[in-house]
């Protein structure tokens, strides 16, 4: 077993669908969330992969990043004092650019958010 996978949380996987390896944690780059103002979009999809099933927008501060994952403390009217914890994939997190974002689900508007991230959760089959 390499050190990459002994240091790998066991719920992520050795291999992304694609075929690729994941990419290797650098705590360093993972402070750096720390603080960032972040607007997250989770889309929801059956089981097939395909049919939307529901999307939900929030955002907020990083208090934490680490091997077990990104933890947001929410802010706005809908999410606000919630925490949303996300997988600690650094390479999901991108630079936001300058601007008013306007959340669908919430109407509300996040003006110059520091990074932005998206995704996809696949529900699982039923038994």
């Amino acid at each position: 077993m390499s050190d990459d996978e002994l240091s790998r949380p066991p719920w992520m996987p050795s291999k992304i669908p694609d075929g690729s390896s994941p990419p290797a944690w650098d705590q360093e780059d993972a402070d750096g969330l720390v603080g960032q103002l972040m607007l997250a979009g989770i889309t929801y999809v059956a089981a097939d992969g395909k049919t939307v099933t529901s999307q939900v927008q929030c955002w907020g501060r990083i208090t934490s990043a680490n091997r077990e994952g990104i933890v947001v403390l929410c802010e706005g009217k809908t999410w606000a004092g919630q925490t949303m914890t996300l997988p600690p994939h650094l390479p999901a997190f991108q630079a936001a650019k300058p601007g008013e974002y306007r959340l669908r689900s919430t109407g509300e508007t996040v003006v110059d958010p520091d990074l932005t991230t998206s995704w996809t959760i696949k529900q699982s089959p039923k038994s």
